[in-house]
């Protein structure tokens, strides 16, 4: 019989999974290795990594081993199904989730996108749950809800830490809306991932009067001109209530290898812009540098 790696992929997790339920439930657990095909389905990915998503639980919750995976499945299932599986079942549930932090900031992009439906689907069971129940939602997890909050948004975090991808934009949509916090203004929502509307901010910060004049318009025609207004009130010197969000991204910036000449009012207020920002459009961290980074490469800053 010939079998797509898909089909294989589903009758082999199947198989592996038909003894378990969801926490706390009576559902067949393989319903959700099924749902993170879906989601990795509709956004388009390939087979290689929609089979993975699949398998993603095979090695860390069965009797599964690697080399049935690889021999069925090729390298690079394989390679993808370790790198969403933690290592170390013994160690704390902190010390787990923040190994899975810190190993998905470099990991390829295949491994990020099996993770990230991955925590997505959990995600939605949570909402359904939280709809449901409310607040007793957190009783069902080894951890409550304060700790879910530091995982979902650090998920977040080192999903998008070397590069984002559409799948990301989504979750990060969800992740917001359990934990919070609600953007400042919900109009200003449509720039969040709008580059041309970071580029021209971060234009706007040294132009000359002509060149700033051109740019206010531009961004007018966006319906950002209120959000500009916000932000220039806010930045330079920087609003007491935003110096720890200056702080912080001066920091990860820092950490991040890009360099500033101290006491110079330039730094300040490139600081400044990208904290008001990261706040009042509910950025990551990660946002801010990829923008910053892009502009600064562009010779803007």
């Amino acid at each position: 019989m010939d079998m797509n790696l898909v089909d294989l992929a589903i009758e082999f997790a199947a198989k592996a999974h038909q003894s378990q339920k969801r926490k706390g439930t009576d559902i067949p657990y393989i319903s959700h290795p099924f749902a993170v095909g879906m989601i990795l389905l509709k956004a388009g990915c390939n087979e290689e990594v929609i089979a993975a998503g699949i398998l993603h639980d095979t090695l860390e919750d069965t009797e599964t081993t690697e080399e049935e995976i690889e021999r069925l499945f090729g390298p690079k299932v394989l390679n993808i199904v370790i790198g969403c599986s933690e290592p170390d079942k013994g160690a704390s549930w902190e010390d787990r989730k923040q190994h899975t932090l810190d190993d998905l900031k470099q990991a390829p992009l295949s491994i990020r996108q099996v993770a990230c439906a991955d925590k997505l689907h959990n995600l939605r069971s949570i909402k359904r749950d939280l709809s449901k129940i409310g607040e007793e939602t957190w009783s069902k997890f080894k951890r409550g809800r304060l700790k879910q909050e530091w995982y979902y948004t650090g998920l977040v975090e080192s999903l998008g830490y070397s590069s984002r991808f559409k799948l990301l934009d989504t979750f990060q949509d969800e992740v917001e809306e359990v934990f919070g916090p609600k953007l400042w203004n919900e109009e200003w929502g449509k720039f969040r991932r709008n580059k041309k509307f970071f580029d021209l901010m971060f234009e706007i910060i040294f132009a000359a009067p002509e060149q700033k004049k051109w740019i206010e318009i531009q961004l007018d025609q966006m319906g950002a001109r209120d959000l500009l207004e916000k932000v220039g009130s806010l930045y330079y010197p920087i609003h007491s209530d935003f110096q720890e969000d200056f702080d912080q991204i001066a920091r990860y910036l820092q950490d991040r290898g890009i360099e500033f000449q101290s006491n110079s009012e330039g730094p300040m207020m490139e600081i400044g812009f990208s904290a008001v920002l990261k706040r009042l459009l509910n950025l990551a961290p990660h946002e801010v540098y990829h923008h910053f980074y892009r502009n600064l490469k562009r010779g803007v800053l």
